[in-house]
């Protein structure tokens, strides 16, 4: 499907507007994390006074990183055939998408989400079993996970799938001299944000319990999973299939499972 400029800035304003989105989900759970670190004694946490100075903040954080996020996406990696798909369709004359097929295909994404988020949780279980944490600080209640799983799904995604993966695929693509990236090359795409995705999680994890040989590889081995698994479907399915997908994963795992409350 080709896209004209004026198609491109419509889907790109979506984008920018979802990800602001997800940066202000965001802020009841780190609120609610900095209060969990004060009430158990950390004095250098301090919880901002004023909500709206903190949403104006994040709004506006979260409009330049989601520009250059969706720039990188798709302006700069657009040869490299990823992007938003189903987004840029609902602007596009020349092509609109085949609902009950793109259906057939969110739910058959859904499913492999739920049995994957379930199969980790169940393996997440058998180790802590095995190999108690130790806590640090008390866990956010369901309902700021629940919050939460939204802004992870829309932001990580933004971040990791349609910037981070997309540009390393055009970079490697570039390189190469591909005109459609190769089926290995976006594996590695996928494999390298899969890292990357498995990194940024680990200060968070130091949140809640110290980082041991466990808790690092746990936090690791889980987002590299996860991660490959949302980057396939960003390849498959595009960005906003991936957004749900990681919504759904998050929520059945943080929320329906439960495994750190």
């Amino acid at each position: 499907m080709e896209i004209n400029n004026y198609t491109r800035v419509k889907t790109a304003s979506v984008i920018v507007a979802l990800f602001i989105i997800g940066t202000l989900l965001n802020i009841p759970f780190s609120r609610e994390l900095k209060r969990l670190k004060i009430e158990a004694g950390n004095t250098q946490v301090k919880l901002s006074g004023s909500v709206t100075t903190e949403i104006v903040q994040t709004g506006i954080y979260g409009l330049i990183l989601g520009s250059i996020l969706v720039f990188v996406g798709l302006w700069l990696s657009r040869k490299a055939k990823l992007g938003a798909p189903v987004v840029e369709s609902f602007f596009s004359n020349s092509e609109k998408i085949k609902y009950p097929f793109f259906t057939k295909k969110l739910l058959y994404s859904i499913g492999l989400s739920v049995c994957l988020a379930l199969v980790i949780l169940f393996i997440h279980k058998l180790v802590r079993a095995h190999y108690p944490v130790t806590s640090i600080i008390e866990r956010p209640s369901k309902l700021f996970y629940a919050i939460v799983s939204f802004s992870a799904g829309i932001t990580e995604e933004i971040m990791f799938r349609l910037g981070l993966m997309s540009l390393i695929i055009a970079i490697i693509q570039f390189f190469k001299k591909e005109f459609k990236p190769s089926t290995i090359v976006v594996w590695i795409g996928i494999i390298i944000t899969a890292i990357c995705f498995g990194l940024i999680h680990l200060p968070l994890s130091k949140n809640f319990s110290n980082l041991t040989f466990v808790t690092v590889s746990t936090t690791m081995i889980g987002n590299f999973i996860t991660g490959s698994f949302f980057g396939w479907v960003y390849w498959r399915r595009g960005l906003l299939v991936a957004i749900i997908v990681h919504v759904v994963w998050d929520l059945v795992f943080h929320v329906v499972g439960s495994p750190y409350l």
